[in-house]
C-alpha cells in the first residue's frame, strides 16, 4: 500500500471545497430554518406562557364577577323581602283601619236604629195606652187630648228604663 501524496491533496481540496459549497449553500440555511423553528417554538411557548397567564387573569376576573353576582343578588333578595315585608305592613294597617272604620259605622247605624226603633215603640205604646185608656174610660177623646196623653205617656215612659 502506497500512499499517493496527490490524491490526499486531491481528497483535502476536494473535502474543502465540498464543506464551503455545503457551508455556503446548506448550513446556513439549515441553521436558518432552525433558528427560525427555534424562534417559532420560543414564541409559541411564551405566547402559551401569555394564554395562560391572561386565562388566569380572566379566571379571576369571573370569580369576582361571580362573587359580585352573588352578592348583588342576595342584595336584591334582601330589598325585596323587606319590600314585601312592607307592602304587608301596608296592607294590614290599610285592612285594620278599613275594619275599624266599618265597625265605627257598623255601631252607628245600630245606635240610629236602636233610637228610631225606641222612638216607634215608645208611639205604639202611647198607641196603645191611650186606646186602651178610651176603653176604659169608653169615650174618645179629642185630638189634642190625645196628643197631650201621649206626650204624658211617652214622657213617663222615657223616665223609665227600657228593657231592649
Amino acid at each position: 500500500m502506497e500512499i499517493n501524496l496527490f490524491t490526499i491533496f486531491a481528497t483535502l481540496v476536494n473535502f474543502v471545497i465540498l464543506f464551503l459549497f455545503l457551508k455556503h449553500y446548506l448550513f446556513d440555511k439549515v441553521n436558518n430554518i432552525i433558528d427560525d423553528r427555534n424562534s417559532e417554538v420560543i414564541d409559541a411557548v411564551h405566547n402559551a406562557e401569555n394564554k395562560v397567564l391572561e386565562a388566569e387573569t380572566l379566571k379571576e376576573s369571573y370569580e369576582k364577577q361571580i362573587a359580585n353576582i352573588e352578592d348583588k343578588g342576595r342584595e336584591i333578595v334582601k330589598e325585596a323581602k323587606l319590600k314585601a315585608d312592607q307592602q304587608a305592613e301596608d296592607i294590614l294597617r290599610e285592612a285594620e283601619n278599613r275594619t275599624a272604620m266599618l265597625l265605627r259605622q257598623t255601631e252607628n247605624e245600630i245606635e240610629r236604629l236602636k233610637k228610631k226603633s225606641l222612638e216607634e215603640m215608645k208611639q205604639e205604646i202611647g198607641a196603645l195606652a191611650i186606646f186602651a185608656a178610651e176603653k176604659i174610660l169608653e169615650k174618645e177623646l179629642d185630638h189634642q187630648e190625645h196628643q197631650a196623653v201621649i206626650g204624658k205617656i211617652i214622657d213617663e215612659a222615657g223616665n223609665s228604663k227600657w228593657q231592649n
